[in-house]
């Protein structure tokens, strides 16, 4: 994440999803300076049980979902490809 504000590793902050209102503690693990003067930070959250960012992703050994696509094509004339 990038931040303004100065922080050291280890230091506790608290992250507020905008979307959802909820709040997360954080832990920051790294942090280095960027070129443009802010900070690029990188945190763990200190419970892991939470879903802050409301991501859902499948369980481990999950096969991949295969989806079959319908592809429809139109009457298109070669003067509106040569645009």
């Amino acid at each position: 994440m990038v931040l303004e504000p100065e922080v050291t590793i280890g230091q506790s902050l608290v992250l507020i999803n905008t979307n959802s209102g909820q709040k997360a503690e954080c832990r920051v693990v790294a942090a280095k300076p960027g070129r443009d003067g802010k900070r690029h930070v990188a945190f763990e959250f200190t419970s892991a049980d939470l879903n802050f960012w409301k991501m859902c992703f499948p369980t481990a050994g999950t096969k991949p979902m295969r989806r079959t696509m319908k592809v429809m094509f139109g009457a298109i004339s070669t003067t509106e490809i040569v645009r």
